[in-house]
Formats: C-alpha cells, structure tokens, sequence
C-alpha cells in the first residue's frame, strides 16, 4: 500500500493497520493478532496511552471499530529491529513505484480513512438488500438466468455478519448497508 496525501509517520501506521485489517475482514478472518512495531500506535489502540491528538483519537475509534467485525483481536507491540518485514515493506513503501511495479501487487490510497464515508446510500430502492441477504443465507436465486447470474456475481462484494449485511473492501473497514430511509436519518446526524 502506498499512500498518496500528506501524512505523518504515526498517521501512516494507523492507515496500514487499518488497511490490513480490512483485508484481514475481508477474507473472513475470525482471531486476529496484529503485531506492530510502533510503540506509541499499539499502546494506543490498547488503552495505554492516550490519544491526546485529535486526528490519532479518531484513528484509534476508527481501529477499534473495525476491531469489532473479530471475534478476537490481540494487539502486540515488537520492537523494530525484531520486524525484518516492517523494515522490508517501509524501504519498498519509500521506492519508486516504477521500480517495484512488475513484482510486487499493491494499492494506492488517495485519501485518509477518516475521510473515507463510512454510511453510504448502495442503492435507491428498499428492496435491493433482501435479494442479496437471500442469496448469501439460503443460495435463492432468482428463476431468470440472467438476473441469477447478476445477483450470484454481486453478492461476491457482500458478506453478512450477525444477520447484518456489510459491503467487503480491500482497504477501508466492511460498510454496513443500509435502506434508504435509514441512510437518510443516519446522514441527517440523528
């Protein structure tokens, strides 16, 4: 991952973790162990330092949010010169792109998490999610061919949690899907 804003070291850390996290959500991991070698970034997220920075206090609320889709999460701290990857991956993070870009697959962020909207309106009519909640429960598919095929393909992006459908990304944590009317009262600051 590569990021594409101005960011400070400590803001860079929380976007990686956040990142792997998300990927980690992604591919339904259940226990999580994350492993960091930034002292003040994982005493933090543990409750053992505060976060007196208003930006570093939503990067911890952002964490232990997406922390929430684990069944268990363990944040450990290891020092640096122990983290032979950490050192690896900050030395190709600070490479040219160019020069990395045949053998090593990564993203490139635009923006921080905390810009990131995290309640998004997915689709206009209140019956877009039953089909996909369906299909995820049960296997229904529609009778057309066409439309089974659409909705097996879209229900790829989806994943229920608790009976609660959430939208799967790469990068930021699950968005959770919402009908219309419910998006709207939660986007009107209620």
């Amino acid at each position: 991952m590569k990021l594409d804003f101005p960011t400070t070291d400590n803001e860079a850390e929380y976007e990686a973790l956040i990142a792997s996290m998300g990927l980690d959500g992604t591919l339904r991991v259940k226990n999580l162990k994350v492993r960091g070698d930034s002292k003040l970034v994982v005493s933090q997220v543990k409750g053992e330092f505060e976060a007196r920075d208003r930006t570093m206090a939503k990067y911890v609320s952002l964490v232990r949010a997406v922390m929430t889709q684990f069944d268990e999460c363990h944040v450990e701290h290891i020092p640096r010169e122990e983290n032979a990857k950490a050192d690896a991956l900050s030395k190709f993070a600070s490479s040219e792109i160019e020069e990395s870009s045949r053998s090593v697959y990564f993203c490139v962020l635009k923006t921080q998490s905390l810009d990131v909207k995290l309640v998004a309106l997915i689709g206009l009519k209140g019956s877009w999610i039953n089909p996909i909640k369906a299909y995820l429960q049960t296997e229904w598919l529609p009778s057309d061919v066409v439309e089974a095929r659409k909705l097996s393909v879209r229900a790829l992006r989806y994943s229920l949690i608790d009976r609660i459908l959430y939208k799967r990304s790469f990068v930021i944590p699950c968005l959770r899907c919402l009908m219309s009317d419910v998006a709207n009262t939660w986007g009107a600051g209620s």
